[in-house]
């Protein structure tokens, strides 16, 4: 007997589940790990949007950048991974029940996670850096006197 990927990633679970001498759909044993993942993944990205970004990071524009890009396409996965999961629960016969959904909303999770690391070793430094060099130039840059200028403009 061999394994055959395309019927694997492509039966929908009552199809996989009669081929494989199964009484009735193959069973799914993760609802509860995935509905938590995305429930905290949604969470998190909306907590970071409405409070997070201004209590956390107000001071630290690199990583408010750096949550800003990376928290909303987190969210974007985990909302999607709802749908996932409600089509296998409930839609076993049909079309977004097969297992290459499942195994594709993983592959962009685990993309988002490799991109993630990537910016956290070789970009982030480099920004960091900047940043505080930055900053450093901008003490010795006198500020301009507001009020003077506006006495000035007044004459």
């Amino acid at each position: 007997m061999h394994f055959n990927l395309i019927h694997w990633l492509f039966d929908d679970p009552v199809t996989a589940g009669s081929s494989a001498g199964l009484s009735g759909p193959e069973p799914f044993h993760f609802y509860i790990p995935w509905i938590i993942f995305c429930s905290l993944g949604v969470l998190v990205a909306f907590y970071y949007s409405i409070e997070g970004r201004k209590r956390f990071f107000k001071s630290n524009p690199i990583v408010k950048y750096m949550l800003d890009r990376y928290l909303g396409w987190l969210a974007i996965i985990c909302i999607i991974g709802y749908p996932l999961i409600f089509s296998r629960a409930y839609l076993a016969p049909y079309f977004f029940a097969w297992r290459v959904w499942r195994y594709l909303w993983l592959a962009s999770l685990l993309v988002l996670a490799i991109i993630w690391i990537v910016y956290l070793v070789r970009k982030y430094p480099k920004e960091r850096d900047n940043y505080r060099a930055y900053q450093n130039r901008q003490q010795y840059i006198p500020k301009s006197n507001k009020r003077k200028t506006r006495t000035a403009s007044s004459r």
